[in-house]
Order: structure tokens, then C-alpha cells, then sequence
């Protein structure tokens, strides 16, 4: 950003209009290494919004933290590993997968996507999902399991503005003197890394980072299927999860109720699929684990209007496909175009091919 060339905007009057922090995040997400960095406006208006999503964060992990009172071993301490639960197992992982990513990077100065690792930890699995996760147990009545979750939650936040201090450095240094656990200053607290970490990590977990998936994904296929049908979020729904295995049955037992609350389900089925007539199912494919989500539409949906969108939606995805098939077709455009250009396009056409045949499916089951 050159002022004085008078070609750019003004970093000074971006700093005003969205803060240092954002501005500083925003160029870092972008500085891939040995190629030009090409602002964006948009870009920075999103990374403020992820500032401003921090600072919800926090005021929401403090008040949950009232009353919580700081071990002895500050820092160094950690919960009883029979109170952990299987979110406070998976954040754990989680938060040791961003060090290794970050850590990995930067002694590469691939700040980029150091940058990007503590990002996607922070909004999706920290802010998505654990604050969710967590407040059943945080708002519960007081037991050892509320009492490590809340150590959980403040060592995480602890190390979430560490991780994040290159880089944002104002915002978090002013979060991290309201924090339970800290030391005297951001600037010179140790750096998290997996191996100046590894005793706090080591209660992190595979296996509840495999579950939470399986838990993760489940109620994301819900939440698709109330969107897609225009299913309000204050309607509750009867639910049916079919799962290929016992294993997969056992965490999706073990986590019903979790899922009934993040989806916002009235009754849920665990078992065998039944029958499919009217109803909405989008198929949950993991490494190890399958589950078919389903949801009866009857009485929430009108049949024949959804029947009407589906074959809209068909329509239109048939007519991307004629285009991109033409295209690909065409022996010139695959010879002169870019090869990642080309790749795109058979990716996207693929996919455009297997959301026509699960959209033809659901129309089955209407009729």
C-alpha cells in the first residue's frame, strides 16, 4: 500500500473505518508467499467481522465463567479425565491440530495459511460449535463435569489470544488481562506450540474428535433440510437416524441429546431407515461412519409446491450441466485453457451431476 503513489487506499483510513487488528489480519490472510497480494475490500470487512466475532466469544465465555475459580496450578492445570466431556475431548484436538498447522507453517513463513489454521479453528469448531456444545453443561447445575468445562473453556480462550497475538495484536492483548487465566502481559506469554503444549493436548482425542464429527455433521444435514424445505427454525421436527453400523449407533446414542438441541428436533428415531415416502433425506458419508438423516414433510411442507421446486431446481442445474458439457466438449477450450480452469469445470459439473440425481430422488419419494 503505497500513499504517497496515491494508487491505493489509504491504510490510515481503513485503520479507522475497521481497525488495525482487521487491516493487519486481512493482508497476513492474504500473503501466500511469491505472489502478488490483491486487496479486497469485501476481504476486510469480513476479517472485522471475525474481530467482532472474538469479542462475542470472550463476552460470552466470561460470563459463563463467573464463579469459576482458577487452580493453583494456573496455567498448568487440567481436569480430571473422567469430567471431560466428549466436546471438551474434541476442542482439545481440535486446538492441538491448529498448533501443528500454525506452527508448521510459520517456521516456513507461510504466514498465509498460519493465518487462515487459526481462523478456521477460532470461527468453526471454537465459536460454531463448542460454545453450543458447552452450554448445556455450563448453565447446568454445579458438578466436576461443569467444573471442567470450564477450565476447558478458559484455557482454550487463553490460548486462542496467544495463537492469535502476532497477528491481532491490540484486540487480544486487551481480551487477554480479562481473561481468568493469564500472565502478566500477552506480549511476553510463551507462544503455544504442540511441544512447549503437550501436556495440556494430551487430553485431547481422536476418538471425540471422530464423534463430534459424526455429531457435527448430523445436525448440519438437519439444519440443510429445514432450509431447503423453508422449514422455520422454531418448528419442531420429528427426525429419523439411520445408521450403517453399531458403532456409528452408539455415538449417535450417546450424543441424542445434543443433537436434538442443536437441531432443534422435537423426537428422534435411532434405528432402522423405515419407510421413505414423503420424506427429506440427505445421506451423512464419513470415513467410518454413514447415517441417513430423515425427515417426514408431511404436515410441515406443501407437497406439491416442493414438488414444484425440485423440478425448478432440476431444470436449472440440467441447463448448467448442457453448458459445462459443451464446453468441456469442445477440444480447443481443453487444449488452450489454464488446466486449473479446466479441472474446475469438471469438478463443478460433477458435482451438478450428483446433486441432480439426489434432487430426482427426493422427487421420487413426493410422488
Amino acid at each position: 500500500m503505497s500513499k504517497s503513489l496515491g494508487n491505493s487506499l489509504d491504510p490510515v483510513e481503513l485503520i479507522d473505518q475497521h481497525g488495525a487488528d482487521a487491516l493487519r489480519f486481512t493482508l497476513m490472510a492474504q500473503m501466500a508467499s511469491g505472489k502478488d497480494l490483491k486487496f479486497s475490500s469485501s476481504r476486510l470487512e469480513g476479517y472485522r467481522n471475525f474481530i467482532n466475532k472474538i469479542w462475542n466469544a470472550t463476552r460470552f465465555s466470561l460470563k459463563a465463567l463467573e464463579g469459576f475459580e482458577v487452580p493453583s496450578e494456573g496455567l498448568h492445570a487440567k481436569p480430571a479425565a473422567a469430567d471431560l466431556s466428549v466436546s471438551d475431548q474434541w476442542i482439545t484436538y481440535r486446538l492441538g491440530e491448529a498448533e501443528k498447522q500454525m506452527h508448521e507453517a510459520l517456521k516456513q513463513h507461510r504466514f498465509s495459511d498460519a493465518v487462515n489454521a487459526i481462523y478456521s479453528f477460532v470461527w468453526n469448531d471454537f465459536c460454531d460449535w463448542y460454545l453450543e456444545f458447552s452450554k448445556p453443561v455450563i448453565y447446568g447445575e454445579e458438578s466436576s463435569e461443569k467444573s471442567a468445562t470450564q477450565l476447558v473453556l478458559a484455557q482454550t480462550l487463553n490460548r486462542i489470544m496467544r495463537l492469535l497475538h502476532p497477528f491481532t495484536p491490540f484486540v487480544t492483548e486487551e481480551i487477554y488481562q480479562k481473561l481468568p487465566i493469564k500472565s502478566d502481559a500477552l506480549v511476553i506469554a510463551e507462544y503455544p506450540t504442540p511441544e512447549n503444549d503437550k501436556e495440556w493436548l494430551s487430553i485431547g482425542n481422536s476418538e471425540a474428535a471422530f464423534e463430534m464429527e459424526v455429531v457435527k455433521e448430523v445436525v448440519t444435514a438437519v439444519r440443510n433440510i429445514r432450509g431447503e424445505n423453508s422449514i422455520k427454525p422454531g418448528v419442531k421436527i420429528g427426525v429419523r437416524l439411520a445408521p450403517n453400523d453399531d458403532k456409528t449407533q452408539k455415538i449417535l446414542s450417546g450424543n441424542k441429546t445434543a443433537i436434538m438441541n442443536l437441531a432443534g428436533i422435537e423426537n428422534c428415531e435411532i434405528g432402522e431407515a423405515g419407510s421413505l415416502a414423503k420424506c427429506a433425506v440427505t445421506p451423512v458419508r464419513l470415513s467410518n461412519a454413514q447415517v441417513d438423516v430423515i425427515i417426514p414433510l408431511e404436515g410441515l411442507v406443501d407437497i406439491d409446491e416442493e414438488v414444484k421446486r425440485l423440478n425448478k431446481a432440476i431444470e436449472k442445474l440440467q441447463k448448467d450441466v448442457n453448458i459445462l458439457s459443451k464446453k468441456l466438449d469442445n477440444e480447443n477450450f481443453v487444449k488452450n485453457a489454464p488446466e486449473e480452469v479446466v479441472i474446475a469445470d469438471k469438478h463443478l459439473l460433477s458435482q451438478h451431476k450428483g446433486r441432480i440425481e439426489r434432487l430426482q430422488e427426493s422427487l421420487l419419494r413426493l410422488q
